[in-house]
């Protein structure tokens, strides 16, 4: 696997000043809407063409306005791809992601020849060890001021290893710390000694520790309650579409207007996100305290005078209607994010005993 990453992510740490954003997207179920429930399902994955694969919806406008950044002339912001799926569908996916208009700078792949050679089954659908180990290394050649931005979505693990790299990168977790933790949520032990070495590597590349993982995005693919996410850090925000996402990304002035204009635009126009869904999904975002009503009525004022598509006057004047009757409906909202909400029986738990206590669950 250390191959693989020296391929990505380079060997040595880029001596540029880079102080903004780095995106790391899963692929499957965040950008792909891969399905592979079924051994069925799985198998037929590596054969699917690339014009055959279908997106989340507004994924691939948000990446493309995260690539582009807030504006001026700045270099397109870093982005990656982790992906659990074999090394033989680099080809197809990079072909999908050219049709999309996503630039990108890497797509990582597991090595399933590897595992099916050594009978390590098992390390085909588990992804802990190998996702941590590739986060720790592509931290340790980032430039050194960049902050990051982790997508994920609800139908693995993702929530709890992009929480517990967070925590390694800020320094709240010593080495032994992690390991012992992993070691108890059965990562194998060679996926353990890379994730040692990474974190030495970590260490002597110059970084210091810091609060570098700016926000975490979980996309409820699997419709999981939004509070399960939020257990271990207040930095997972769980969203149910992509036009929250670009809310959210807008609010931390990581894309300008323009950019969430042609997302909404975009999940108008190839996915049927109407009125329902756009009241729905503003309330939600109002109801868990991710904006406040003064960023919801600036959004409606992006939507109402822009009017994505020319929309007829109806549509509109629909959508001004139910939005505003939302926005009364909450005359008490908050104007920061809301703490993540916790078990009374973990509050007294130190950082550690939360993880070794918090047991990852699949839900798919």
């Amino acid at each position: 696997m250390l191959k693989s990453l020296e391929n990505i992510y380079g060997t040595r740490r880029s001596s540029s000043k880079y102080d903004g954003y780095v995106c790391t997207f899963d692929l499957d179920k965040t950008y792909l809407d891969t399905r592979f429930e079924s051994l069925r399902k799985l198998v037929r994955i590596p054969f699917e063409k690339a014009e055959e694969k279908k997106n989340i919806p507004g994924v691939a406008a948000v990446v493309r306005e995260l690539r582009r950044g807030p504006g001026g002339s700045a270099p397109p912001v870093p982005i990656y791809f982790i992906s659990g799926s074999p090394e033989g569908m680099h080809k197809v996916v990079s072909e999908k992601l050219k049709l999309d208009g996503v630039g990108f700078d890497g797509i990582l792949f597991k090595n399933w020849r590897s595992a099916v050679k050594k009978f390590q089954f098992k390390k085909i659908i588990d992804k802990i060890g190998f996702k941590l180990a590739a986060l720790i290394y592509a931290r340790s050649v980032f430039p050194l001021k960049a902050e990051e931005l982790l997508f994920g979505d609800d139908s693995e693990y993702d929530a709890t290893i992009y929480a517990l790299y967070a925590d390694i990168v800020s320094g709240a977790l010593d080495d032994y710390e992690v390991l012992t933790i992993l070691k108890k949520w059965n990562v194998a032990p060679d996926e353990r000694d890379l994730i040692a070495e990474n974190l030495k590597r970590l260490r002597e590349s110059g970084y210091k520790p810091r609060d570098a993982i700016k926000r975490i995005f979980i996309h409820l693919e699997q419709k999981t309650p939004a509070h399960y996410h939020t257990t271990l850090s207040d930095k997972v925000v769980p969203t149910q579409n992509y036009f929250q996402t670009g809310v959210i990304l807008y609010k931390m002035s990581a894309i300008n207007r323009a950019g969430l204009f042609r997302i909404i635009s975009d999940m108008i126009r190839n996915y049927q996100f109407g009125v329902t869904e756009f009241t729905t999904s503003t309330e939600d975002l109002l109801r868990r305290g991710l904006i406040d009503k003064g960023e919801a009525r600036k959004l409606l004022r992006i939507v109402y005078k822009g009017n994505p598509l020319a929309l007829p006057r109806r549509i509109i004047s629909d959508l001004r209607s139910d939005f505003v009757k939302t926005l009364d409906t909450f005359s008490r909202v908050p104007d920061t994010i809301l703490p993540p909400m916790r078990r009374e029986t973990d509050r007294d738990l130190s950082l550690v005993e939360r993880y070794l206590r918090f047991a990852p669950k699949r839900h798919v």
